[in-house]
């Protein structure tokens, strides 16, 4: 998977490793995401 900030790629690996980076939740998911 791939986060994608201004066009270009910010973070990209596994959907749980993504969801767990403190710095994808912050700038992109939010504080609230949870994966289930």
């Amino acid at each position: 998977a791939y986060i994608l900030k201004s066009g270009k790629i910010f973070r990209k690996g596994r959907p749980e490793d993504l969801s767990n980076d403190p710095e994808v939740r912050r700038v992109y998911l939010g504080d609230h995401f949870r994966l289930n």
